[in-house]
């Protein structure tokens, strides 16, 4: 018989007089021996005395901020609210072990190395996801982070733009992958996400599934590197003929709060007049419009609707893959990609979002409750990871006008890159080839793809470099990339915190503060751009991110603190975790509740504290 899962970590208590209230504090898992129950927990699971979960879920929910679980947590639904169903987050917060202060170790913030450190346990400087996208020099081109040649498209529509994807560009391996290796291929791991690089980042090398939404046709695709025989998994395509995405055309997002919560809760962002990201409107109520277009899709990927597409999804899933059914453990991936996406548009503290996450909560419990009821053992054979891939930004327009009055606002990445180039014209003479930066061939629309400005980082033309040093203009690289940041750090721009050369990390030259930890594991050699440019707190690259909208990437609070949950109900004793972690420390947990070696390129540790003995 299998047995049933019987050793996990400590819980928590958060927020009504209903749970536990205790809160115990830890240092970070990093800086922790195990001592006394802990040391005897660990030993228990290195012995292979402790039984094994049937299914790990990892339900990372895009761009979810940690303040959102304790600011609305009033609003969610009880951890029980009855007649054999579970709550949402209330009960993953009161059976599991909440580390109220998880912080992401890495820079820069986003989507795609996010979701790399999540299951890989490591950072860019090491698993090679640098960004959602970055510049290659040596064939002039930009590379997105899941951008895989060797595959091909699987189902998508006619007249659809994807393109095949895969895992080529993580060189870490993940806990799919080292789960699949220890059970000799046995092990199910499956992925459902709308983001592509969501899906494959999570899950790995080996994944048996992968899902990720194309909206050209309004339903779900994966490419050959997850499907070897050419066809989507029958659960997908099953999802997919009961066209359920169609159903959302033409449908009105209506709060699901009154309107005098929404006012206590939040506030209206000063948005630019007119119809909405993607046809939405600006204010509640927001209509999807009617016809079967690319946009109609993306502003259906907007709305709570879409996070309950991809809960049924997974629920197909899990049905149809048997996840949990032996004692074989399995891996399912899942991310929620619409809290992101409408967080761009609306902002962390508008109606939209504080609306979209209860509604969330409420599918959240419909998914627990499934799960409680398929698996074998219920919620106690499963253990659960409720994380986030980054935080968000205040739109700076709101944070910065009355009643706020912070320190916010955009900067010009073109006045940025204008004072490199003058500074090392100036210094080194004209570049050879005509550019100092590195530009490739000419795009669509007349422009040519360009390494001047990528999510934070600047590309050197290779060809200029390399002909300033031989003609003894500069000694080195590093004569390039100081003479570079010491223009950017003596301009004086505003919103521009300050410029590190390449070489000036590697040689671990960046101070012993917060940023400079961050930026040391930001650095992968053969990858990172030559300068990294940081802005100053609250502040947006305005290039990048259009007037009156939002996004993160940055070292800061608002974008590295975000939700690490871990439960297994009935077996772990409440508990809020005050002490530092980090995100990284969820694949070594994993790791070891799963008896699986750590994934290759693991820098986490796992959270010591919450072991139950």
């Amino acid at each position: 018989m299998p047995r049933p899962f019987s050793h996990v970590f400590s819980a928590v208590a958060l927020l009504t007089a209903s749970l536990p209230a205790a809160v115990t504090a830890s240092a970070h898992a990093q800086d922790v021996s195990p001592s006394g129950p802990a040391r005897d927990s660990v030993a228990r699971v290195v012995r292979g005395d402790a039984p094994r979960p049937r299914l790990a879920v990892v339900l990372s929910i895009d761009q979810f901020r940690a303040d959102y679980l304790t600011r609305l947590g009033d609003l969610f639904l009880p951890a029980s609210p009855g007649r054999g169903r579970l709550g949402g987050f209330r009960y993953l917060m009161s059976q599991g072990a909440h580390f109220a202060n998880a912080r992401f170790e890495h820079y820069p913030l986003y989507t795609g190395p996010g979701h790399a450190v999540l299951l890989t346990g490591s950072h860019p400087y090491k698993n090679g996801i640098v960004g959602n996208e970055w510049w290659d020099p040596k064939n002039r081109r930009p590379v997105y982070c899941v951008d895989d040649a060797r595959w091909k498209v699987v189902g998508a529509a006619e007249g659809s733009r994807a393109k095949p994807m895969g895992p080529l560009n993580l060189r870490s391996s993940t806990i799919g992958d080292e789960l699949k290796l220890a059970t000799a291929g046995r092990a199910r791991v499956v992925a459902v996400a709308l983001k592509d690089r969501a899906a494959i980042l999570m899950s790995g090398h080996a994944t048996d599934s992968a899902v990720w939404f194309d909206d050209a046709g309004g339903r779900w695709i994966t490419s050959t590197a997850y499907a070897k025989d050419g066809k989507l998994p029958a659960w997908a395509e099953k999802v997919n003929s009961e066209a359920i995405p169609d159903k959302a055309l033409g449908t009105t997002w209506t709060p699901s709060l009154s309107p005098e919560v929404l006012a206590a809760r939040s506030f209206d962002p000063k948005l630019v007049p007119g119809a909405g990201p993607y046809g939405l409107g600006t204010k509640f109520p927001h209509k999807v419009g009617a016809e079967k277009t690319s946009q109609n899709y993306r502003a259906f990927t907007l709305t709570p609707a879409a996070n309950a597409y991809v809960f049924e999804t997974a629920k197909r899933a899990v049905a149809a893959e048997g996840l949990g059914k032996d004692d074989v453990p399995d891996l399912l991936c899942v991310n929620l990609s619409t809290n992101d996406y409408l967080g761009h548009a609306f902002g962390p503290y508008s109606p939209e979002a504080t609306d979209l996450t209860v509604q969330t909560d409420r599918l959240l419990a419909d998914f627990l409750t499934y799960l409680d009821k398929n698996v074998p053992g219920g919620m106690k054979s499963v253990v659960f990871v409720l994380t986030a891939d980054h935080g968000v930004t205040p739109i700076p327009e709101d944070a910065s006008e009355p009643p706020f009055g912070l320190n916010a606002g955009r900067f010009e990445a073109a006045e940025v890159v204008k004072v490199i180039g003058g500074a090392l014209t100036a210094r080194f003479g004209e570049p050879a080839g005509g550019s100092w930066f590195s530009r490739g061939a000419e795009a669509e629309g007349g422009r040519a793809a360009t390494g001047e400005f990528v999510e934070g980082f600047v590309y050197l033309s290779p060809e200029a470099v390399a002909s300033a040093i031989a003609g003894g203009k500069a000694r080195d690289r590093r004569d390039l990339e100081r003479a570079a940041c010491d223009a950017v750090n003596g301009a004086g721009i505003q919103g521009v915190w300050g410029c590190y050369g390449k070489s000036q990390v590697l040689e671990g030259a960046v101070g012993d503060h917060d940023l400079g930890k961050h930026l040391a594991r930001a650095v992968h050699p053969q990858l990172t751009g030559d300068l990294i440019v940081l802005s100053e707190q609250m502040y947006l690259a305005g290039s990048a991110v259009p007037a009156y909208a939002t996004s993160h990437g940055t070292p800061y609070a608002y974008d590295t603190h975000v939700p690490v949950v871990v439960s297994a109900p009935g077996l772990i004793k409440p508990g809020v975790y005050a002490g530092k972690a980090a995100p990284s420390d969820i694949a070594p947990t994993l790791s070891l509740l799963l008896g699986v070696e750590l994934p290759s390129g693991c820098d986490g540790s796992p959270l010591v504290p919450a072991l139950q003995p």
